[in-house]
Order: structure tokens, then C-alpha cells, then sequence
């Protein structure tokens, strides 16, 4: 296992402090609830009681991605090709994200084993080539780790 759940949302949550982002965890949304960020406004909902607990640090990032990245999550753009892997806003962000999920980790301690790291955050297998280049870049020194302390 790669992480601690507790410990990887605790990190995301502090970059969110650190950066002005807003986090909500309504207690009363449904299990099939998805969370949603408004980068306009700084701001995410997540689910607390999301049906796949495992799947929750990959999605706080993802929203956190979006803000990060600008994105315009109009509500009709955004849900367009988000499940059949076709939208190149949700795949660019689906990048940013996994860059968020390792910037938890120290340079050193990255095993590249793409497999191990979408288990461990159950990342879906449409992103595989994505995960595949983000943690080679990392593993094998081609990017640099995202430094949210500057």
C-alpha cells in the first residue's frame, strides 16, 4: 500500500488551506453523489459518504485539479465525456491530479508501478497511460515534483 487515506487527505486539505481553496463535506449527500470544485469561487464539495471510500483522495484531487488548472466547469462541458475517457479538460485534469497525488510522496520513496498506484488510489483503468507517464516522469527524473510550498 502506497498511503494512509487519512494522512493523503490530510495533506490535500493543508494544500487547499495553503492555496484558498474550500472544502465542504455535506454529511447528507447521497452514496452516488459526485463531488464537484467551482473554480470560480474557490470551492469544493466532496462527498464524505461516497459508495468507494478508496476512491476519495483521486477525487479531492481531481477537483482541486480543476481550480488549480482554471478550468470552466460549466455543468454541461464538464460531464461531457467525462466516463468514456473523450473530454480533454476532465484527461487534463485527470493529469494534474495524479501530479497532486504524488507530490505527497518524497521523490525518493515513488515506486514506479503503475498498477500498485491506481489500486491504491482506484484511479480508473482509462487513465492508465496518464498514471503511466506521470509517475515515469517522476520515478525516472523527467518532471519535477509540484512544490505547493512556493
Amino acid at each position: 500500500m502506497y498511503y494512509e487515506q487519512d494522512d493523503v487527505l490530510n495533506y490535500l486539505i493543508s494544500i487547499c488551506d495553503d492555496i484558498d481553496i474550500t472544502c465542504f463535506w455535506p454529511s447528507s449527500l447521497a452514496p452516488y453523489t459526485p463531488p464537484t470544485a467551482l473554480p470560480g469561487k474557490r470551492r469544493i464539495v466532496m462527498n464524505p459518504n461516497w459508495h468507494n471510500k478508496q476512491e476519495i483522495p483521486f477525487q479531492l484531487a481531481h477537483e482541486m485539479a480543476h481550480i488549480i488548472n482554471g478550468d470552466d466547469t460549466n455543468w454541461i462541458r464538464y460531464y461531457q465525456g467525462t466516463y468514456s475517457g473523450e473530454s480533454k479538460l476532465e484527461y487534463s485534469t485527470n493529469k494534474t491530479a495524479i501530479r497532486i497525488l504524488l507530490s505527497y510522496f518524497e521523490v525518493e520513496d515513488i515506486v514506479y508501478n503503475p498498477t500498485t498506484f491506481m489500486e491504491c488510489f482506484a484511479i480508473p483503468s482509462h487513465l492508465e497511460s496518464a498514471v503511466r507517464k506521470e509517475l515515469g516522469d517522476y520515478y525516472y527524473g523527467v518532471r519535477d515534483k509540484i512544490n505547493f510550498d512556493s
